[in-house]
């Protein structure tokens, strides 16, 4: 029987192998047979993913919470992240595991409850902390095993607000030997901004209670010794006073708002702490969260001292 050609071989290996290993070992016999080299073995070589990371685009700032604020006497969760396009932090290239510390200036403070971490872009992202995607509870101090590579935000629970709302707190992460990765903080969330009165609807006192004849000064207008006109609550607050033909005429000349608490409560009105003319009909935009009480000038009393008039208040 005549012998096989070399390529009668070549033509019998391709047949009976796949197409990148059949090619590696025609390769292989080609320099074998022209060498006389003998092939010990082969090895593949895997690629290698990065080294697993924990990352953030806000580190040592203040998140941002969401919702911004919480109703008094409220229970329930909020939300901490970056910003609206970038999660509270990111795990790449493998799990992590790190070690959150959420008590480094004291316990976690009340009204808050529990703190959880959850996957920033999973199926659900609102609701209770424990129904989100990839939800895990973070005790302080306790390492978080096999982090999974995700983007998480924080959620928060939290129960029985009170008037001041939700108080601000920081979350350190340490990697296992103890090095610091990166810390956050959580802002102070407050209720909403109000503006309310312990004597609406109802007569000031005024302070001195009788003006002389002839005379100019100014004169203080509050609920009581004790309580001011109104109290702004929760932050800021914009509102518009009307007392255009409420009865404010001369010998009246100007109103002003002071905070009823500062340093100066005394003296001309434009001098007073936290001082702010009104114009009626015209809004009183941002006004502190503060006491106020209310100041008016006037000049040259006539026989009939100050007449009444009234301020009403509205939203913007």
């Amino acid at each position: 029987m005549p012998g096989r050609t070399l390529g009668e071989e070549m033509t019998k290996i391709l047949r009976f192998t796949s197409a990148p290993v059949a090619v590696l070992l025609v390769l292989l016999t080609v320099i074998t047979m022209v060498s006389g080299v003998t092939t010990l073995f082969i090895h593949y070589f895997p690629a290698v993913p990065p080294t697993s990371t924990m990352t953030t685009a806000c580190g040592a700032e203040y998140l941002s919470p969401n919702p911004t604020t919480v109703q008094e006497g409220s229970s329930g969760q909020i939300s901490f992240r970056c910003s609206d396009a970038n999660p509270a932090f990111t795990i790449s290239g493998g799990v992590f595991s790190a070690m959150p510390d959420f008590s480094y200036y004291g316990s976690f403070p009340a009204p808050y409850s529990t703190l959880w971490i959850y996957q920033s872009d999973g199926a659900v992202t609102t609701g209770a902390c424990a129904d989100r995607t990839a939800a895990r509870q973070l005790e302080s101090r306790t390492i978080e095993v096999d982090m999974a590579p995700f983007n998480y935000n924080y959620c928060a629970e939290y129960a029985n607000v009170g008037s001041g709302g939700l108080p601000a707190f920081t979350v350190y992460w340490f990697t296992v030997p103890g090095n610091v990765l990166f810390y956050h903080l959580a802002p102070a969330v407050p209720t909403p901004a109000t503006m309310t009165s312990t004597c609406a609807n109802s007569s000031l006192i005024a302070n001195p209670s009788a003006v002389d004849p002839g005379s100019t000064g100014q004169i203080s207008f509050q609920c009581s010794d004790t309580t001011p006109a109104f109290t702004i609550s929760g932050g800021t607050f914009s509102a518009i006073p009307y007392f255009d033909g409420s009865g404010f005429a001369a010998p009246y000349t100007t109103l002003w708002i002071y905070q009823s608490d500062g340093g100066t409560t005394t003296g001309g009105c434009t001098g007073r702490t936290g001082a702010r003319q009104l114009t009626s009909g015209v809004t009183a935009a941002d006004i502190a969260p503060l006491n106020y009480s209310y100041c008016a000038e006037y000049a040259n009393v006539g026989g009939g001292g100050l007449p009444a008039f009234y301020v009403y208040w509205t939203t913007t």
